[in-house]
This record gives C-alpha cells, structure tokens and sequence, in this order.
C-alpha cells in the first residue's frame, strides 16, 4: 500500500475530533429514522440519561445523536 499525498476528509475530521474530545472521553454516535429512535438505540446502549447528547445532526434523513462520556 501506498501512502496518499494529501489527506482525505476523513482523515482531517478524524484529527479534528481527536482535538475537540478531552482526553478522558470518548465520543459515541447513535442514528435512527426520528431523534426518539437514536434516543432508543442510547437507551439500549446504557447511557443514563440520553436526552443529555452533546451533538444532534440530521443527515440524510437520519437523525444522528453524540454523546461525550467518560472513558
């Protein structure tokens, strides 16, 4: 394999991400069809209080939910 020449998005946001997150949390995303559905899938995941996130987009159709927790 190759190394690219420049960097792709990806990997600016990856970076980015890395500089925006305290070093004792992590970043978790959930998605679904409405924001109740990305709620449901935090819940599921056992994040103890999902109408807490840090972040909500709406993507594509898809709501998508972040949460900072600690690591």
């Amino acid at each position: 394999m190759t190394t690219p020449v420049f960097p792709s998005l990806i990997d600016d946001q990856v970076a980015e991400v890395a500089q925006a997150v305290p070093d004792d949390r992590i970043l978790l995303v959930f998605k679904g069809l409405t924001m109740e559905d990305a709620m449901n899938q935090a819940r599921l995941a056992h994040i103890e209080n999902p109408a807490a996130w840090s972040g909500r987009a709406y993507l594509c159709g898809m709501c998508t939910l972040a949460y900072e927790v600690r690591a």
